[in-house]
Parts: C-alpha cells; structure tokens; sequence
C-alpha cells in the first residue's frame, strides 16, 4: 500500500502486483537503475514506485501545472 504525497489517496501500485517485486525491489534498492530492473514496466509505474503520485491530476497539481 502507497500513500500519495500529494491527495493522501493510499493505492497499489501496479507494478508490487508482480510476482517477482520483492526480489527486483531488492535489487533496486541494492543500486541497479530502475529502468534495469522493470524494463517491462511504463514510465509512469516506475515513476509511482519512486514518487508515490497517484495519478495525472496528481501530478498536475504537485507540478503547480494550469489547466
């Protein structure tokens, strides 16, 4: 579980629902560069894994970026 730093919003992250995310987390953690470790994954779930953001809106908002 994540909490957003930015609405409070605690969430899942796509990317923890991988069967092998605690052994890759370890590697990560360990120094090897996210994108290394989840090439799979999107932009936009290894940077929820590295922020917390939940979301676009979120994103928007925490940037300071006008509609």
């Amino acid at each position: 579980m994540t909490t957003c730093p930015n609405c409070g919003e605690q969430y899942v992250p796509d990317i923890t629902k991988s069967p092998d995310f605690t052994s890759k987390r370890t590697m990560w953690r360990g120094g090897q560069l996210i994108q290394n470790v989840w090439p799979e994954a999107t932009t936009i779930q290894r940077e929820q894994l590295q922020t917390g953001i939940c979301s676009d809106k979120c994103w928007d908002e925490y940037l300071g970026a006008e509609e």
